[in-house]
């Protein structure tokens, strides 16, 4: 017998089976027969033995059927051992977020759920059926808006950590917390009066690939004691919810007309020992308000490159060339944030009808800053966090502003917000990770 919990990694144990209508161990069924054409013969005498090795399986023998015809078995290969499923899959969705820098740093979240049954356009259960939600955390994937889930066994944990699938805590649970994350169970049938809800604590979930895509199997366990056994097979979707940058290919800033350097004072930061500046850069379209906490208006690109100094440079920045990195004296400042409105460091955006249509934050590169009396060359090299390559060449005057003791604008994110039109759960985790 296969234990519940070892149902998706059921193996055939190699030993020598012989045919018996006794229902005894390490037996082949009177019921097995062999199929030719439309018409099957059941095997009535004979063994055959099975040999393992890692994923191979050897099958050899002798069969005779009830026709008294002997055949020679030979096989060699893989055997798939499938348990008896409650619900087969039909619909998938899911987004790839990455990792949170701060708490988790280099463990990747694919969130993603399953449903069978009445599915809203979301592929959420909006009626009868089934549905499995739950997030599985790994290795982070190469390239975001390339991630797939990767191909293992997922067991459940109470705990961020690869290979594993986030299960709600005891405590969680009795206590009322609620995340996002939390795997859970959905299994809903009117005519028959169920209608249940629950978390998901214990269980595997076996990914592998698959001619239409990939092939998800679940042997889990819900709060209330139950187990649930399922499928799902097709293509395992994963939009890309990491990389922040709209763009889509190289991008070469042109037109830079306008330029302002922005004197922002010491870091607020403890244990930094820099001073902050910030060089706004415009098309020759867009008409910037400094004195507005730098809003824009028009049609164009700009940037907003972040540069960071000793604490002796205030008047001035002094030239020399930039790496594009963390806060520190001599580095300039990588772009942070979700999006406009909410960044920081150095970026690309560009307007239409003073709203951003796209925009890209700097992961690496190089800023490199030329003085000539009061003309300066600002020459940006930089790549987005999509790999798109972003390079800006500005030659002129620069604005000085000295903002080290304005006070931080207390002003309402302006951004358009998109309808991201993904359902309730990707709402719920959108909105936990700003």
């Amino acid at each position: 017998m296969v234990k519940d919990e070892n149902l998706l990694d059921a193996v055939l144990t190699p030993k020598v089976y012989t045919v018996s209508d006794q229902g005894v161990l390490y037996s082949l069924s009177t019921e097995s027969y062999l199929k030719k054409g439309n018409a099957q013969f059941k095997f009535v005498s004979g063994e055959l033995e099975v040999v393992k090795s890692e994923t191979t399986y050897t099958v050899k023998g002798l069969l005779t059927d009830e026709q008294k015809i002997t055949y020679k078995i030979d096989y060699t290969g893989a055997i798939d051992i499938e348990p008896v499923y409650d619900t087969t899959y039909e619909v998938q969705n899911g987004w790839y977020w990455g990792d949170n820098e701060y708490d988790n740093p280099h463990i990747g979240e694919y969130m993603t759920y399953f449903t069978q049954g009445e599915a809203n356009k979301y592929g959420e259960l909006e009626g009868d059926g089934h549905h499995i939600s739950l997030s599985f955390f790994d290795e982070m994937a190469p390239k975001a808006w390339e991630a797939k889930v990767p191909n293992k066994t997922f067991k459940a944990s109470t705990e961020f950590k690869k290979g594993s699938f986030r299960v709600a805590s005891k405590e969680a649970i009795d206590s009322g917390e609620a995340d996002y994350s939390f795997a859970s169970f959905t299994h809903k049938d009117s005519k028959a009066g169920i209608d249940k809800e629950l978390y998901i604590t214990d269980g595997s979930i076996k990914v592998m690939n698959h001619a239409k895509g990939q092939e998800i199997r679940f042997n889990i366990q819900m709060q209330d004691g139950s187990k649930h056994i399922g499928k799902y097979v097709g293509n395992v979707k994963q939009g890309d919810q990491y990389t922040i940058s709209t763009l889509r290919a190289d991008r070469k800033v042109g037109n830079l007309t306008q330029g302002f350097l922005e004197y922002k004072g010491k870091s607020p930061i403890n244990g930094k020992v820099n001073n902050r500046w910030n060089i706004y850069l415009y098309n020759d379209k867009l008409i910037p308000y400094p004195e507005y906490y730098w809003a824009v208006e028009g049609s164009g690109e700009w940037m907003r490159v972040t540069i960071y100094t000793d604490v002796n440079a205030t008047t001035d920045i002094p030239v020399g060339v930039y790496p594009i990195g963390e806060e520190q004296a001599g580095n300039a400042g990588k772009g942070g944030g979700s999006e406009p409105g909410l960044d920081w460091g150095t970026w690309l955006f560009e307007l239409k009808d003073d709203s951003p249509v796209n925009y890209a934050p700097t992961r690496t590169g190089t800023v490199k800053i030329a003085k000539t009396g009061t003309t300066y060359t600002v020459t940006v090299d930089a790549v987005d966090d999509r790999e798109n390559k972003i390079k800006a060449t500005y030659t002129g005057a620069l604005k000085f502003e000295n903002n080290a003791n304005r006070m931080a604008p207390n002003q309402k994110n302006k951004t358009t917000k998109k309808s991201y039109g993904k359902g309730k759960l990707y709402d719920a985790a959108k909105k936990s990770k700003q």
